[in-house]
C-alpha cells in the first residue's frame, strides 16, 4: 500500500518565514487604517495561462440537483477539481525546486519523500502568513504602463524605488513586486511565452535587508526564459534562503491607488507533501 506522506517533526516555521515574529505581526495591524481590502487573487477556471509542463486546470460535476434529487427530495450539487498547484495565484514550498539533488537545508531530495508527497517542508508546514507589505511598483517608477518582457529588476532599482517611495525593508517584510506582466493574464499565449521579473541578485538584496516572503505580478518571479538555468532567483530563495515566493498576484488596482504598503494576509491550504499551495491573498490599508 503507498505511504501517505508525513513530514519530519521540525519546529515551524522555517526559513525566512521565522523572521515574522509577533512583534512583527502587531506592528503590521496598526497599518490597516482605512479597512480597505485589496483582493490580490485571480480566478481559478479552465481559461487559467498554464505552463505546458503543468496540467491544465479542470472542473467537473460529481452531483447534481437533478442526479440527487431523483432519489431523495434532498437536492445538493458537488465537484471535483483538478490541476497543477502552480498555476494561477500560488505560494511556492521550499521542496518546488531542487539543486544538484537537494532541498533547503541540505537535506537529500531523494530521502525527503515518498511516493505520496514531501516529508520535508510540505506546503502543510507553512503558517498563516501575516504582516508587513511593501509594494515596489517598478513600472511606476519609470514612468511605463509595464515592464518589457526579459527585464531583470535590479538591486539599483529597488533602491531607487524605495528612495522614490520614502519606504525601507524591515526584517519580517512581505516584498510585492509588480511588473505590469499580470496584464497579460487574458493572453495565454503571450503570457507564458516570456516575463519581466526579479533577478537573483536583487532578490538577494532584499533578503540580506530582512525581506521575509517575495511576491510578484508573474508566473516565475524573475526574467523568463532563463539565461542560465543552473543561477536562479528561485534557487536563490526556495533552495538556499528559505524564502517562500508568491506568483501571479493581481497588483494593477493596488498600483492605481498608489498604494505603497499594507497588512498583508495569505492562508495556504494544508496539503500535506505537497509543493505549493493555491491562495488568495488581500491587502488591507
Amino acid at each position: 500500500m503507498a505511504e501517505i506522506a508525513t513530514s519530519v517533526v521540525e519546529k515551524p516555521p522555517f526559513g525566512a518565514l521565522s523572521r515574522i515574529d509577533n512583534a512583527a505581526v502587531r506592528a503590521a495591524l496598526s497599518i490597516a487604517k482605512r479597512g480597505r481590502v485589496f483582493d490580490l487573487g485571480l480566478e481559478l477556471n479552465t481559461r487559467i495561462p498554464h505552463n505546458p509542463d503543468f496540467v491544465r486546470f479542470s472542473l467537473a460535476f460529481t452531483q447534481t440537483p437533478e442526479g440527487t434529487g431523483a432519489v431523495s427530495p434532498f437536492q445538493y450539487s458537488a465537484e471535483a477539481i483538478f490541476g497543477a498547484l502552480h498555476i494561477g495565484t500560488h505560494i511556492d514550498a521550499l521542496i518546488h525546486v531542487q539543486k544538484d539533488g537537494r532541498i533547503y537545508g541540505g537535506h537529500l531530495a531523494s530521502e525527503s519523500r515518498n511516493d505520496r508527497g514531501w516529508t520535508r517542508y510540505g506546503i502543510e508546514t507553512v503558517p498563516p502568513i501575516l504582516g508587513r507589505a511593501v509594494v515596489l511598483d517598478i513600472p511606476c517608477l519609470k514612468g511605463l504602463n509595464r515592464l518589457p518582457d526579459r527585464y531583470e529588476v535590479t538591486v539599483e532599482d529597488l533602491k531607487a524605488e524605495l528612495t522614490r517611495t520614502d519606504s525601507e525593508i524591515r526584517k519580517g517584510d512581505i516584498v510585492i513586486v509588480r511588473t505590469g506582466k499580470i496584464q497579460d493574464f487574458g493572453d495565454e499565449a503571450a503570457f507564458q511565452a516570456a516575463e519581466p521579473g526579479v533577478g537573483r541578485t536583487a532578490a538577494l538584496w532584499l533578503y540580506d535587508a530582512g525581506m521575509a516572503v517575495l511576491g510578484t505580478d508573474t508566473t516565475g518571479t524573475e526574467p523568463l526564459p532563463f539565461d542560465d538555468p543552473a543561477v536562479t532567483t528561485h534557487g536563490a530563495m526556495l533552495t538556499e534562503s528559505g524564502v517562500h515566493l508568491i506568483e501571479n498576484l493581481n497588483l494593477e488596482e493596488v498600483s492605481q491607488a498608489n498604494i505603497r504598503e499594507g497588512f498583508f494576509v495569505a492562508l495556504p491550504l494544508k496539503i500535506t507533501g505537497a509543493t505549493g499551495s493555491w491562495l488568495r491573498p488581500v491587502l488591507v490599508v
